[in-house]
């Protein structure tokens, strides 16, 4: 019998490296430079209750003021206002104008 669990947990094992794995590969992560503008995803602290299903779900843009290397950045808006908090990369995403000029 115990010949039989230790193969199992062995089994278990395998099948949970195959799955991070293949998880792993798809994941890309996120970098940004300083200076890049970025969208910042609203919270349901942030967003107005009152609009409640129609709220959008990003905001900004935002500008990269400084990377801290662990997947934080620091923001500030486009008129310079600093953003008090830091956020993370999962949160963010690149922002693309619309003008073609």
């Amino acid at each position: 019998m115990k010949n039989s669990e230790r193969k199992q947990k062995i089994r278990e094992e395998l099948v949970k490296r195959r799955a991070c794995k293949r998880f792993n590969a798809k994941v890309k992560p996120r970098v940004f430079n300083e200076g890049d503008l970025i969208w910042r995803m609203r919270t349901e602290a942030i967003k107005d209750p009152t609009q409640e299903k129609l709220t959008p779900n990003w905001e900004g843009p935002f500008i990269i003021v400084e990377n801290l290397q662990n997947g934080a950045y620091r923001l500030e808006t486009l008129n310079e206002k600093t953003i008090l908090r830091t956020w993370n990369a999962n949160h963010l995403k690149f922002y693309f104008s619309n003008n073609f000029e």
